[in-house]
């Protein structure tokens, strides 16, 4: 738990929120559902997961998908530089890379842990080592909280944080970590279908093909090895 602490929260949270800082969200979402295939990669290596063409496939048209859907952010006017720095996406695909070590870690070692102890202890080490880092990087005097950052900050540790592993470790449990990464790839989906719910935002024709490559590409990833269709 002490190591998942690190490499499954600690680190990709700080990566990516850094690396967020310099690219575009388009581009963050792109880079970071690279985890389904750095879960393919460890998970094969560490002897944990066959590595078929199946999944291969799949995550391949998934990630196709995500591509078509925030084409647009990608390929944006680069007038800014920062917007593509480098290191900014270095850092979002390290923080995928990071986590996807942790899923394939926590699939193989911890599954006979109860998912709300293990998110648990996972938040503390989290907590801890973050708070040192930040102590030495970051000033203590610019930390000026409103409202709704407040209740922003609340939602995502709880919603998006605490219940998202707790999930993420009850399906863990119940199928192989590759399968369970192909999360990654139906975010961007809900995303989408809540933007278009709540503000009222139209989809254009690329995010309805870029969502249906998704939804092939996860088929293709769950179906089983021997099943042609």
């Amino acid at each position: 738990m002490l190591f998942l602490g690190i490499v499954q929260i600690a680190l990709p949270y700080s990566l990516v929120f850094w690396g967020e800082e310099y690219i575009s969200s388009g581009l963050s979402a792109v880079l970071f559902a690279t985890l389904p295939f750095f879960v393919a990669i460890f998970a094969h290596l560490l002897k944990s997961e066959k590595l078929t063409r199946s999944k291969i496939a799949g995550i391949l048209v998934a990630f196709a998908g995500l591509i078509s859907i925030f084409w647009k952010d990608v390929t944006a006017s680069q007038t800014l530089v920062s917007q593509y720095s480098t290191f900014g996406s270095l850092a979002v695909v390290g923080s995928a890379a990071s986590g996807a070590l942790g899923n394939v870690v926590a699939k193989r070692h911890a599954e006979n842990i109860d998912p709300a102890s293990n998110v648990l202890i996972q938040h503390l080490v989290a907590a801890v080592t973050l708070m040192a880092l930040g102590s030495v990087t970051e000033s203590v005097v610019s930390l000026k909280f409103n409202p709704e950052e407040i209740v922003a900050v609340l939602y995502l540790g709880v919603v998006g944080s605490a219940l998202g592993f707790i999930g993420l470790y009850w399906l863990l449990k119940r199928t192989a970590a590759t399968n369970a990464s192909m999360v990654a790839f139906v975010n961007p989906i809900v995303a989408l279908f809540l933007g278009w719910l709540i503000l009222q935002e139209v989809p254009d024709l690329n995010v309805g093909f870029g969502a249906t490559l998704i939804l092939a590409g996860i088929y293709l990833t769950l179906k089983p090895a021997d099943r042609l269709i």
